[in-house]
């Protein structure tokens, strides 16, 4: 019986250090992947309330942290301690112009459609317009572009 247990004890320290070093890696690459540099850090103000994705913005200002591989961008009220992350961005090749959000207007509802960064050369659309919607929205009036200037480090 003592030469079994022997025998055991060696393979249960090489499952606990295995458990070990994969608990030691994830933590090095969430840790890696959270203190990551923005690709895009910049500010706007919401002269209304929009609709971005799931959330709803007050007027206000806001700051904005975009990174290039596609994932939610942070937004951070600059006058309240409030912060959401938008839903995942369809990465679109860049529109011609500035940085500015592509808000559209429908009735009292304003919806977040973009967001037009040349800083990084990529819009992201959070909410699609079909060809049709955007010429009705254009031809109509109700599509109003708000700046987003580079936030200074």
């Amino acid at each position: 019986m003592n030469i079994l247990n022997t025998i055991q004890r060696p393979a249960q320290h090489s499952s606990t250090l295995r458990l070990l070093l994969g608990v030691l890696m994830a933590t090095c690459v969430f840790t890696a992947a959270a203190n990551a540099q923005p690709s895009f850090e910049g500010k706007f103000t919401l002269p209304y309330e929009v609709h971005w994705n799931h959330a709803v913005l007050p007027a206000g200002e806001y700051a904005i942290q975009v990174n290039s591989n596609g994932t939610p961008a942070l937004l951070r009220s600059t006058s309240s301690s409030k912060s959401v992350f938008t839903g995942g961005p369809i990465i679109a090749h860049l529109e011609k112009g500035a940085a500015c959000l592509t808000v559209t207007i429908r009735g009292n509802e304003r919806r977040v459609r973009s967001l037009n960064l040349p800083q990084i050369g990529m819009s992201l659309i959070y909410d699609p317009l079909s060809k049709t919607e955007r010429e009705m929205y254009a031809q109509a009036g109700q599509i109003d572009a708000v700046p987003v200037v580079t936030a200074n480090k």
